[in-house]
């Protein structure tokens, strides 16, 4: 009987070796495979545990986009912690975790949310708290994506980066202590202020903002929308704003360039008691510059082009033209997969996490 030898990694160039690894440790984040975030990272953490050579090559690559929430939050914040022990005792296993994370999505966190309470450790000589070991880290990325209703962990690791910042001013300019240039925020609802804007370390980081998403839009603004289309009110190319950017300080984004919004496409005849049972719709993503916003009105609808609208909405002129964004001033794209829009965030919220981390990322790239 022959015997087939087996392969060995010694045999293969370094080059080689470094390609095979990256492939197997790498997320796809693809929608068509019916895989849980937890798991996403499960060929990762193996190769980790193999050598140190190959923990050297997988950890970046994991690291590139970081989906957290209520269940693998507490496993990333013992990781960081042991980082943080590593560092103080000068282990070969220390690892920095903050240069490598490009992308990272904070979801649903419950009561698992990272706490500014000290902890001690015997290897440490100072304790340190949840919060200080995850601020670099989140605020490191360039693409940031978390809950709305999470929105308090990003202004607390926000003013805990502030308050420590470098005050030394080098040729009159001050470096903020973020990287964040792209800012999803999941789940938008109408609300009466922005605690954020009301301190000095939330106005400076809304204004050093590039791109905002909002993704997934609020269940009630995606049924407005559905009814706007499918009772006729307004056109098929047309689209009504969300309720929330009417309570959004626009003017705060200094540097905003390009803002995205998420709606279910709605084609006709549309199954409304499908879609309230959990029915997945494909989905399109309209991009507008940031101008049509800021220093003016909220726009009321995005309207398609003269000769295919239909509607009261449009006819009887109850909208004026400063209420209205062309079309034609819009990217649309929209997504090969359909994702579900009704449902409670538990159930669902894995499906957008997919679909942020494939297609909508810090350079704009809607491969949805």
């Amino acid at each position: 009987m022959e015997i087939t030898p087996r392969a060995s990694f010694n045999d293969l160039p370094t080059k080689i070796v470094a390609i095979i690894i990256k492939y197997a440790a790498e997320p796809t984040f693809t929608q068509d495979e019916d895989i849980h975030p937890t798991h996403l990272y499960t060929t990762a953490r193996k190769l980790c545990l193999v050598s140190r050579t190959l923990r050297h090559f997988a950890l970046p690559i994991m690291l590139h986009t970081v989906v957290l929430d209520y269940q693998n939050m507490p496993a990333f914040l013992h990781a960081l912690r042991m980082q943080n022990e590593y560092a103080q005792t000068h282990s070969a296993l220390r690892f920095e975790y903050t240069p490598h994370v490009c992308n990272i999505w904070i979801g649903l966190c419950l009561d698992v949310c990272p706490s500014d309470a000290l902890v001690d450790s015997s290897l440490t000589s100072e304790p340190v708290s949840d919060l200080d070991l995850i601020a670099p880290v989140l605020l490191g990325a360039s693409s940031l994506a978390i809950y709305f209703s999470c929105l308090n962990l990003l202004t607390s690791c926000i003013e805990r980066a502030w308050t420590r910042m470098d005050k030394n001013i080098d040729n009159g300019s001050l470096l903020l202590p973020w990287k964040t240039k792209t800012l999803t925020l999941s789940r938008m609802t109408p609300c009466d202020s922005w605690e954020m804007t009301k301190l000095a370390s939330g106005s400076a980081f809304l204004a050093s903002i590039a791109h905002f998403i909002a993704l997934p839009p609020d269940e009630n603004d995606a049924l407005l929308h559905i009814l706007l289309r499918t009772k006729r009110v307004i056109g098929p190319q047309n689209y009504a704003m969300p309720l929330w950017m009417l309570d959004v300080l626009w003017n705060s984004f200094e540097r905003l360039e390009r803002v995205s919004l998420v709606f279910p496409r709605v084609q006709l005849p549309f199954y409304m008691y499908e879609y309230s049972r959990g029915a997945e719709s494909h989905t399109e993503v309209l991009t507008l510059p940031s101008s049509m916003l800021k220093g003016r009105r909220v726009p009321v609808v995005i309207r398609g082009s003269k000769g295919t609208e239909e509607g009261s909405l449009d006819n009887d002129a109850a909208v004026s033209g400063e209420d209205i964004i062309s079309l034609n001033d819009v990217h649309v794209a929209v997504s090969d997969h359909p994702v579900p829009f009704c449902g409670c965030d538990i159930c669902f919220h894995s499906d957008w996490e997919k679909v942020w981390a494939s297609g909508l990322q810090a350079k704009g790239r809607w491969a949805l």
